[in-house]
């Protein structure tokens, strides 16, 4: 004790009441847990001080905004449909150096794809073409595809309604709901940039690249796509001797997809270090601020949101000020911890400053001034789509 002040070492022994206070004053400046626990351990000790610290960052409002979103969630794999083109997804790719864009078109259960040249990209252009495929193949059940407004336009719902197709959107901002299409879309933008660096024609190599995929085996189902979607695989350039098989039975190819598929789960779950979401219904939540303006935009915006709904991956949320609701992945939600009790002071006749225990704001009587929060940029894409 040195003149009525507790010490430990050459540290000060803080009284609880001035605690809260302490913490705020380590705090100043938003240092992480790890700089603050080492600003407090320099000079001041009370038991349960590094929990405290830990507890104090992760409920300051400003650290929330800007904190790295939450780990990635556990991959969601899609169960094979039964038949071939029941099930396809669409995307489009541009666009090119020639101003053109990809229809591109995948059935999931053959991993059989079309893609098709298109200048414009509009509802309308985007329904005659698609008119011209199906008038082939047949019409699918269910189109996934994602928001880009000649999918959502009143044209091209109306033609899938007529047709009885049904329509699933993937969650805005979350291209990973899409995948399938996404990685056939980085296979043609590869071979589409090996085409422009040797200055050749690219529309041929496009029809040699789609002619090389639909006579090899995919890596999944262990059979070509035209195997699977048209009961035979068609002839290429390499001569063969071998007999045209019928579509096997759909045993085989689907256990090896679902095998091939569950370890390709687990390997990037574990390589992503992914955990689930403990977000539920109810819930006060931050929504990733998703179009930053400038680049010291926050990681979340500072508006509140309920959790009203959730399914699997996907919540609808609604802001607590305006009640608009919105979809979004879980991924870019984070729960809300509990606001931080903040302290206050006072000054004798003297001038000295004397610090109190924490004062628990009344959330009946809070104000709602606020400063503004600051902003954070956001990183680019390599591939570039027409539609988000």
């Amino acid at each position: 004790m040195i003149e009525d002040t507790i010490v430990r070492g050459n540290k000060l022994v803080v009284p609880q009441g001035l605690r809260p206070r302490m913490l705020q004053l380590a705090h100043e400046g938003h240092p992480g847990e790890s700089i603050m626990k080492k600003r407090l351990r320099e000079r001041a000790w009370w038991p349960a001080m590094d929990r405290e610290a830990k507890d104090f960052v992760a409920k300051c409002e400003g650290c929330q905004l800007i904190g790295l979103p939450s780990k990635p969630l556990p991959m969601n794999r899609r169960e094979l449909p039964t038949k071939p083109w029941i099930d396809v997804a669409i995307d489009f790719m541009g666009p090119l150096p020639s101003g053109e864009y990809l229809l591109v078109i995948v059935d999931y259960f053959s991993r059989y794809k079309e893609v098709e040249v298109m200048a414009k990209i509009g509802s309308r252009e985007t329904v005659n073409r698609l008119n011209k495929i199906f008038t082939r193949l047949g019409y699918p059940r269910t189109i996934t595809l994602d928001n880009a407004k000649q999918f959502i336009g009143k044209e091209f719902e109306e033609y899938c309604k007529i047709h009885g197709i049904h329509l699933n959107h993937s969650a805005p901002y979350w291209p990973q709901e899409n995948g399938l299409v996404e990685r056939q879309n980085r296979s043609l933008l590869k071979r589409l940039q090996i085409s422009n660096a040797l200055k050749r024609d690219w529309k041929k190599d496009l029809n040699d690249y789609l002619l090389m995929y639909y006579t090899t085996p995919h890596s999944t189902t262990g059979k070509t796509p035209t195997e699977l979607c048209y009961g035979r695989t068609i002839r290429s350039k390499i001569p063969s001797i071998d007999d045209i098989e019928t579509i096997p039975e759909s045993s085989d190819y689907r256990d090896q997809d679902n095998l091939n598929k569950q370890k390709g789960k687990e390997r990037e779950d574990r390589r992503r270090n992914a955990q689930d979401s403990d977000i539920c219904c109810g819930d006060i939540v931050l929504m990733q601020n998703l179009l930053p303006s400038n680049k010291l935009a926050t990681t979340f915006g500072k508006a509140k949101y309920k959790v009203l709904e959730r399914k699997g991956h996907r919540a609808t949320v609604e802001n607590q000020d305006t009640g608009a609701t919105y979809e979004r992945n879980i991924a870019h939600l984070k729960k809300i911890d509990i606001p931080v009790a903040s302290s206050c002071s006072t000054r004798t006749e003297t001038g000295q400053e004397v610090l109190r225990g924490p004062v628990i704001e009344d959330p009946e009587v809070r104000s709602t001034d606020a400063d503004e929060p600051l902003f954070r940029g956001f990183e680019e894409n390599e591939d570039t789509f027409a539609g988000v």
